[in-house]
């Protein structure tokens, strides 16, 4: 099987002494609501988060305050031709500055059809995914 590795990113900015969490309305491949991800690029985990929060969310490196290593991995397998694969990815969490907005209009993918930051519970009763709701969980209830 199939290993590939990557990022998974809880985006967040903090309005009013609360934060608003970056959910995604993915339409390839499935549809359903998910937190920005991502393959490993040029082996530099670091990178790939800022290359994502381009990549998906439009948002430029002048607009991340702070990148953190959760020190967790999120891990899933899936079928696709009758063949199967499995995701390891690295978990982090990016904060951005409070003015940010995400533009998906500039996905080289075409992945993401919108995005919004919601409150905490809005963004996890839209997550499709467990593992994505259990991490924006963890990093909500711990950081």
């Amino acid at each position: 099987m199939e290993v590939e590795k990557g990022v998974i990113v809880i985006v967040y900015k903090k309005s009013n002494n609360s934060k608003r969490y970056a959910v995604l309305k993915r339409t390839k491949n499935w549809e359903g609501w998910e937190t920005p991800k991502g393959h490993l690029e040029n082996d530099d985990y670091e990178e790939t988060v800022e290359i994502e929060l381009h990549e998906e969310l439009g948002i430029g490196s002048e607009k991340i305050k702070d990148i953190e290593n959760l020190n967790e991995e999120v891990e899933w397998t899936y079928e696709q031709n009758g063949e199967k694969f499995k995701k390891v990815y690295k978990a982090f969490a990016a904060e951005l500055d409070e003015d940010s907005i995400i533009d998906t209009s500039v996905n080289p993918c075409n992945e993401h059809e919108t995005g919004f930051f919601l409150n905490f519970d809005d963004a996890k009763s839209l997550l499709k995914f467990e593992n994505n709701k259990k991490l924006l969980e963890n990093f909500h209830n711990n950081f």
